[in-house]
Formats: structure tokens, C-alpha cells, sequence
């Protein structure tokens, strides 16, 4: 409960703002040993509460009441409605300047704030805003500090404190007003009807595409039947390949014919490596390697690098040197110095590559196309023409 001197309560008829006033207001009350004096609430039974509530008749002579008693004023506009700027504030709203010194708290009941004066408004020190969810029993509760006049926004303001409550049945019979059915009859909006809908429909389009894309079709199923009557060579060989592509679908924990436990569905998605999900034996069929690291080694004695790096470093021949090794995929990988440093000298050997005059061998024995030529046309070996210089003679010149 607020510890403010003036609280305004705002909120549409039906939306549970006197209800909830009455139910807060007495078990503050209640608990302080304070009495409660109310003006406007229809038929309100003090029986029925816990607290000592005592209607009084002038809500304009509000400051006359006892010290510390708690004043409720429901439908408050009438009361202290806005007032033309230009007129003295009347006394009954300035006194809400000095109200502390009296000990009072008063509660204003209304369904909008901008419907009081604005000196009441800029005095409040809580505003406690309710809107029932759909016209059901669950109710938003808004509560800011000052007046937040735009009422309508509340659900979009960040700086208000919002909790859902529930209409209590147990102050439904205090007052008149409380005892209409319509605090039970469930309204839900037309946004909430479409997006039900939107969401039934959208379950049933996924259905009817993974019962299309996985349910057996009749005819193939009929197949089966008879080529499992009569088996072949060939039916064998498609038996034991669906086989295959079924156990490489499977998570590697799931045995033929029994479904996982629960423990061992968790387990499978349990990563070997930590921080690592592609490891977790349930992506074992989708993680099968298509490559293997091939490392490239790289070594520096430019000082500047080698003060900036991490990666490992000694001295040789006492000059500082660093020496790091990359994957082709450029990541790093984590080696002693030592290897480092050799596979950039002397390099090491990778079994994974073919051996160069093997390769060659390779080219030289595949056949080539035979050279397809005219019938009755003979055709010469082609070869190299000779390359000749010819140089005319002049007397005397040569001496050969």
C-alpha cells in the first residue's frame, strides 16, 4: 500500500476500481486501526468489513473529519470537478496542500483522471489505474507516483508497476454495485478471437504438410507388400539400403523398435566437448567430417609482433622469435614452439596429399580419344618443322 496523503484510483465501469478500493482501503484500515469515512458507495454494507467504515455527507467539508482517518470518495468528478483556470481554487482543494498535518488519506474514485481538478491532480501523490483482461476476473493494476493522465497508454508506460489481481468474490455482496453478474461473464476481445484462430489454423496447416511430406502412401505400402512376398536380389539390396539411411536418421541412442527415455533423450544432447552443441551424439548423422586440418606454420622476429602476440615465443640464436600454426580454415591451432618452428624450417610430411609423379603416372596411363580421320586419306606423323636461317652470300664476308 502506497504511503502517499492523496491517492487517485481511475478505471472504466466494471473494470473493479471501487471493488478493489473498498478491499485495499479496509485492510489498511484494519490493520492500522484507523476508521474509514465514505461518501457515494451505493449501498455499502460496513458489516461486512473488517474495519470501522462511516459514511459522511459533505465531500467538500472532508478536511472536518478526525485526524488520521482514511477518506473514500467514489465517482469524485462530481465532486471536484475541473475547475476554469481563472477562478480562486476553492478551499477544498487547496486544503489537500496542508492534509498531512490532519493525518488524513484520502482516496478519490473516478474513471479518469483528466475529469478532476487539475490543483487536486498536481497535489496526488499515487495513482492507481485498473483494467479487467478481456472482461474476465484477472484485472491489470497500474500504479505511478503521480497522475499519468493518458490513461488509455498505461499498458505501454515503462515506468508504472503493474500486477495482475483477481476480482475477490468475498466483496462481490458489500456493495450494490458488485453484486451485477457481469463481473463473471468472460468477454474476450476480437484481437484475442482472431489470433485463437490464426494459431488453430496454423497448427492445422503444419499437420496436414507433415502428414504429407512423412505419412505412407497407400500404393508405396501396397508395393512393399508384395515385393516382400517375393523377394529378389534387388529388393534385398533396397532393403539393406533403407536400412542404412534409416539408422544414419536415427539418433546413435535410439535403439530399433523402442522409443528413448527421457534420460536418454537429455544424454543425447549432452555436448562431449563443453561449448561445443555440434558434438552431442544426437547431430552425429549430420556431423560426419568432409575435411581434415592441414597446417601452415608461420614464424616472426619483428619485434613489435612479438611483444603484441600471444602465441608461443623463445629465443633463437638469442633473437626473440614467435612462431604460430593456422588451419586452412584460418584458425589457430595450439602447438609446442618447437613443432612450430621445425615445420617452418624443415616442414613435415602430410600422407593425406598424392605423391606428384604418381599423379603424373596417373595422366599419362588414362586413355586418350583415338584421332578419327577421312577414309582413303593417309595421314603423316606430325612433327616439328626445322627452324632455318638463310643468309645471302656476299663475297669476302665469310670466312668459313
Amino acid at each position: 500500500m502506497s504511503t502517499a496523503t492523496l491517492i487517485i484510483r481511475t478505471g472504466l465501469q466494471g473494470h473493479g476500481k471501487t471493488l478493489n478500493t473498498i478491499k485495499e482501503v479496509d485492510t489498511k484500515a484494519f490493520q492500522e486501526r484507523r476508521p474509514v469515512y465514505f461518501h457515494n458507495i451505493t449501498d455499502l454494507e460496513p458489516s461486512k468489513l473488517k474495519a470501522d467504515w462511516f459514511p459522511f455527507d459533505d465531500p467538500h467539508k472532508w478536511y472536518e473529519l478526525p485526524n488520521d482517518s482514511i477518506i473514500v470518495v467514489d465517482e469524485a468528478q462530481g465532486f471536484f470537478p475541473v475547475r476554469d483556470p481563472r477562478k480562486e481554487v476553492p478551499e477544498y482543494a487547496s486544503r489537500f496542500e496542508i492534509m498531512r498535518k490532519q493525518g488524513h488519506e484520502v482516496h478519490l474514485i473516478t474513471q479518469d483522471p483528466r475529469f478532476i481538478d487539475v490543483h487536486v491532480r498536481r497535489l496526488c501523490g499515487c495513482h492507481i489505474h485498473y483494467n479487467r483482461v478481456w472482461g474476465s476476473s484477472n484485472v491489470a493494476r497500474y500504479q505511478t507516483e503521480r497522475v499519468f493522465n493518458e490513461v488509455e497508454k498505461f499498458p505501454g508506460n515503462k515506468t508504472a508497476d503493474r500486477t495482475i489481481i483477481k476480482l475477490d468474490k468475498n466483496y462481490f455482496g458489500v456493495y450494490s454495485s458488485a453484486q451485477a453478474q457481469h463481473h463473471f461473464k468472460f468477454k474476450p476481445s476480437k484481437k484475442a478471437l482472431f489470433f485463437v484462430g490464426a494459431a488453430v489454423v496454423t497448427l492445422w496447416l503444419c499437420y496436414r504438410v507433415y502428414d504429407r511430406m512423412y505419412a505412407a502412401d497407400p500404393e508405396e505400402e501396397t508395393a512393399t507388400a508384395q515385393s516382400t512376398e517375393q523377394p529378389s536380389a534387388s529388393s534385398n539390396a533396397a532393403s539393406l539400403a533403407a536400412g542404412a539411411m534409416g539408422a544414419l536418421l536415427k539418433p546413435p541412442t535410439q535403439i530399433e523398435g523402442k522409443p528413448q527415455t527421457k534420460a536418454e533423450y537429455l544424454a543425447s544432447l549432452d555436448p562431449r566437448i563443453p561449448d561445443v552443441p555440434a558434438t552431442a551424439p544426437i547431430y552425429d548423422a549430420l556431423t560426419q567430417p568432409q575435411s581434415h586440418p592441414r597446417l601452415f606454420c608461420v614464424l616472426s622476429t619483428d619485434p613489435d609482433l612479438v611483444d603484441r602476440t600471444d602465441a608461443p615465443r623463445s629465443d633463437v640464436d638469442g633473437v626473440p622469435t614467435t612462431c604460430q600454426c593456422y588451419t586452412q580454415q584460418a584458425t589457430r591451432v595450439e602447438t609446442s614452439f618447437g613443432f612450430c618452428l621445425n615445420a617452418v624450417n624443415r616442414g613435415y610430411f602430410d600422407n593425406t596429399l598424392p605423391d606428384r609423379m604418381t599423379a603424373q603416372m596417373q595422366q599419362l596411363a588414362a586413355p586418350s580419344a583415338p584421332a578419327v580421320s577421312s577414309p582413303g586419306i593417309l595421314t603423316a606423323p606430325s612433327q616439328p618443322a626445322p627452324y632455318i636461317t638463310v643468309v645471302e652470300y656476299e663475297k669476302g664476308r665469310f670466312t668459313w
